[in-house]
């Protein structure tokens, strides 16, 4: 559907611009930052795997850092990305929650 607008909480997506807004405000991502923050949000309180996040903006198997797990790094490194233009609209931003050595979500009820 074009123009579909999703809403989570204070987090509007718009798909077909790619394109995301918290609490009114644009969010300035990049094409793969916005697929993750979309992928996250539209399963609230699911954990996404690395492997699964790095996927989706790398394509399957792709392998880019140091070692087996080094894709890991590049995963913290789009959400470190994330949460900072998120917090340079809302300093309390806590909506993207680590589960440690597993992956990330979206916390339930943002």
């Amino acid at each position: 559907m074009q123009n579909e607008v999703l809403r989570h909480g204070p987090l509007q997506l718009y798909p077909d611009r790619h394109r995301a807004n918290w609490k009114g405000r644009e969010v300035p991502l990049t094409l793969r930052e916005y697929a993750i923050v979309e992928k996250l949000a539209q399963q609230p309180g699911q954990d996404m795997q690395y492997r699964n996040l790095y996927d989706l903006v790398r394509g399957s198997g792709f392998s880019a850092g140091i070692g087996d797990d080094g894709y890991q790094v590049n995963v913290r490194a789009f959400i470190k990305r994330i949460r900072r233009k998120f917090r340079e609209i809302d300093p309390k931003f806590n909506a993207i929650e680590n589960y440690p050595r597993f992956g990330y979500r979206w916390r339930s009820g943002s």
